[in-house]
This record gives C-alpha cells, sequence and structure tokens, in this order.
C-alpha cells in the first residue's frame, strides 16, 4: 500500500471505536441514561472507563467537564471522546487548605461534593486530567449519590478558565514591582483563603519608557456570605500589597478594592484580568512539580 493512503487508513481506524464496543448503543444512550456536564462515574464504573489506567485512592470519582451538548453528540465520530478529572476524597479528618479552594490555583483545586447529602473534599490536579471514549458512558448510569452543587459548578468554571486565561505582565512592568510582588505572595500564603480571586487593571497594558509610569487597580473578591471580620482582613491584606505597589519605582498609584462575589459585573472581565496566583502550587515557585497519580 502506497504510504499516504496507508497513513489515511491509521487516521481512519483511530476515529473508530475498539472493535470489542462495536456492540455499544449509539450516542443517545448516554442522554437517555442522565449524562451531562459535572456528573460523575460511579467508583465501580472507573476500571471499565479508564480501560485499567490508575484511578486514584478509594472513594475516588471521575469527573467530567465536558459540555453538555458535546457529551450527547449524535456522532461518535465527530465528538469521540470525553474529557475527564479525577477526583481523589481527602478523607473525614483531612483540614482543606484555603490556598487551593475556590479555583485560584491553577495546578490544583480543593471543592466539596455532596455524596448522599453529606459533603465530602476532593482534591482535582491538573495531571489528573483524562480524555476517555464517549461511547463508554452508552452502557452505564451516572453516580446517583453525587449531585454537584451550583456553587460548585461555579468554582469548577472558574478553575478551568484560570488555567486558560493566564496574565501575562509586560517584563518593565514585572521589574519594577518585583518586591512588591514577593510580598503579595506572602501575605496571600499565609491570609488569603477567603479570597475567591484577585482581578487587575494595568494602565497601560504595554513596555514603558524609564519616565512613564503605571496605573493599577486591584479587586479582590469574596463570597458573599463571609463573615464581616474576614472580609476585613482581606481588605486590610489588599491595603498592605496596593501600599507595597504605590511605593514602588515606576508606579503612579495603585487602588484596591473588595467586592462580593454577586457584586462583580461583565465590565469587571472587560476591564481587570486574572491576577495569576501560580506562586499557590504545591511546589514553592511557579511550575512546580505535581506528585504523581496513585
Amino acid at each position: 500500500m502506497p504510504f499516504p493512503r496507508l497513513i489515511r487508513s491509521l487516521f481512519r481506524a483511530v476515529a473508530q471505536p475498539p472493535t470489542a464496543d462495536q456492540d455499544l448503543p449509539g450516542p443517545e444512550a448516554i442522554k437517555e441514561r442522565g449524562w451531562r456536564q459535572w456528573s460523575c462515574v460511579a467508583c465501580d464504573d472507573m476500571p471499565r472507563v479508564l480501560d485499567g489506567a490508575p484511578h486514584g485512592a478509594d472513594g475516588a470519582r471521575l469527573l467530567v467537564v465536558t459540555q453538555s451538548c458535546d457529551l450527547v453528540h449524535e456522532s461518535y465520530e465527530n465528538e469521540p471522546v470525553v474529557e475527564t478529572f479525577l477526583c481523589e476524597p481527602l478523607g473525614p479528618d483531612h483540614q482543606p487548605d484555603g490556598n487551593f479552594t475556590a479555583g485560584k490555583n491553577p495546578r490544583s483545586l480543593l471543592i466539596q461534593i455532596p455524596i448522599e447529602g453529606t459533603d465530602h473534599w476532593f482534591r482535582l490536579r491538573s495531571n489528573g486530567r483524562a480524555l476517555v471514549p464517549r461511547h463508554r458512558l452508552a452502557r452505564i448510569d451516572p453516580d446517583p449519590l453525587v449531585v454537584v452543587t451550583d456553587k460548585t459548578e461555579r468554582t469548577l468554571q472558574r478553575w478551568l478558565i484560570n488555567r486558560m486565561m493566564r496574565t501575562a505582565f509586560p517584563d518593565v512592568f514585572n521589574d519594577r514591582t518585583q518586591r512588591a510582588r514577593n510580598k503579595l505572595e506572602s501575605r496571600l500564603k499565609k491570609g488569603g483563603a477567603s479570597l475567591l480571586g484577585l482581578y487587575i487593571n494595568l494602565t497601560p497594558w504595554k513596555e514603558l519608557p524609564g519616565d512613564q509610569s503605571y496605573a493599577i487597580d486591584f479587586v479582590g473578591l469574596v463570597d458573599e456570605g463571609l463573615a464581616m471580620e474576614q472580609r476585613k482582613a482581606i481588605d486590610r491584606l489588599l491595603g498592605e500589597v496596593a501600599l507595597a505597589y504605590d511605593q514602588s519605582e515606576g508606579i503612579a498609584r495603585c487602588d484596591y478594592q473588595v467586592l462580593d462575589e454577586d457584586e462583580a459585573t461583565l465590565r469587571l472581565l472587560r476591564t481587570h484580568r486574572v491576577f495569576p496566583l501560580d506562586f499557590m502550587s504545591l511546589g514553592d515557585k511557579p511550575g512546580g512539580d505535581l506528585p504523581p497519580l496513585a
């Protein structure tokens, strides 16, 4: 067989379900069984879905993050796989680290998932992502014991978006504010657990010559139900950080405010960008290694 035809035949073969699974029901069965975005694969079904790949500790779940319309698409060929994340249980005595909640850390996320009405803490890690053949969901039901709440859905969405939309600052700005950045990292690690997210507007978003200065505006988001004492602590924290930036050479001013999450508007997303919190990784510095999956 000529080489180009051989390559084309190999690609066509990849797009088809494995021979052993040819008798599976059609994609409509996925919808009939109730699969949707944020459904979970039950513990007993995980070895079948992952085809023997490592699936974490006892009690782990596999969370489906593929959008619902793609999940129930009518063609296996056009939508051959489902994107999932392994959710590893932390155990009843584990105290969650607030630096890994609310989608702040791009490499690791702690979320609460109710199981039979009781909240359980789980960890998602960036290296826990798995693409699995979509047709494997056609013969199993989603775990009926797991219901992801609206609040947890928003956290998952924030985490996934933050992984894709990482803010990059001008080199000149980074050079001018390195000491202030160090203070921000130190203060957030110690007292930023209640912060849902940090946003920044920089004027302008470009490299500047030495005779021009940047203006900065920070917005910290907190839960609308956050206790007043904790909210004041976040306000003091951002105030200290803003002062450090304000005193940096080449910075004209640094403003800040604290908003409840429900006060944030689309305008905030147009004017501000997510401040990267890579330093809250499992390593000490950006790029810190993640442990291998069990």
